[in-house]
């Protein structure tokens, strides 16, 4: 399960990078500031519908440093979408944001989208306050469902905007939701330079926590996730934040709001 980024590691910054973010929202409009390092890889995804597809060109406009990246799994690895209009190869016009391959001269086409749920790398060129603004995804009443195969790496986050534990919500709130799910499965958290393993197993020898609370533990499925003195066990989410899920067997994350 080799999650090794596309670019060479030693050129970033090391260390915990921590995605802070606020929302504001009313009637399902609303708006995420999320801070950014330049040159730093970030796990993000866009926590609202944007435009007409949530394309790369809708969500960012012209707002980005030229150089920044976008890398998109594809289950197997990434695609890497360069911003950059200033090239000499530049397509497009009435200020169009201008969007490449990794060799920076094959345009991008289709542009990709990055939607409401979908996680993805992002590498600003320089420091900025990333805004994503728009539509909560989901109309009031309603729910999303997403059906994963068990063993395949999915690159996901909450179709909602939402900062907590990823067990907390029912299918009718606003939680994140990833209840129920296969004994054994995985979710992977982007810690800046590597990713943190937490693995779901309810039936371990070793289990701690009552009353059916979930027992999730680091990758040897003997060390708890997060020591439960802390008060909490389970991973959680920053707004904006996405996130790895290897789901053990087959498995349907829904979230309502």
């Amino acid at each position: 399960m080799k999650k090794t980024l596309l670019i060479a590691a030693a050129t970033l910054a090391a260390g915990v990078i921590s995605i802070q973010a606020q929302v504001y929202s009313q009637n399902i409009v609303g708006y995420a500031n999320i801070p950014m390092t330049g040159g730093q890889e970030y796990l993000v995804t866009v926590p609202f519908a944007v435009g007409a597809s949530n394309g790369v060109n809708e969500v960012f406009s012209t707002n980005l440093p030229v150089g920044s990246q976008v890398l998109i799994w594809g289950g197997t690895g990434y695609t890497t979408y360069l911003y950059d209009p200033t090239d000499p190869n530049v397509w497009g016009t009435n200020g169009v944001p201008v969007w490449y391959l990794s060799d920076d001269s094959t345009p991008a086409s289709p542009l990709p989208t990055v939607k409401a749920g979908q996680g993805f790398f992002m590498i600003p060129a320089s420091n900025l306050t990333n805004n994503f603004s728009g539509s909560i995804a989901l109309s009031v009443g309603t729910s999303n469902q997403m059906v994963l195969t068990g063993g395949l790496e999915y690159c996901l986050s909450s179709v909602v905007p939402y900062s907590g534990a990823i067990t907390n919500g029912n299918n009718s709130t606003g939680g994140a939701n990833l209840n129920n799910l296969p004994v054994g499965s995985q979710v992977l958290i982007w810690q800046g330079t590597g990713f943190t393993t937490a693995l779901y197993d309810p039936t371990d020898p070793n289990v701690w926590g009552t009353n059916g609370v979930p027992k999730w533990y680091q990758s040897d499925d003997s060390t708890p996730f997060v020591d439960p003195s802390s008060g909490g066990n389970v991973p959680t989410l920053s707004v904006g934040q996405g996130l790895f899920l290897i789901p053990a067997n087959n498995y349907t994350w829904t979230t309502g709001l």
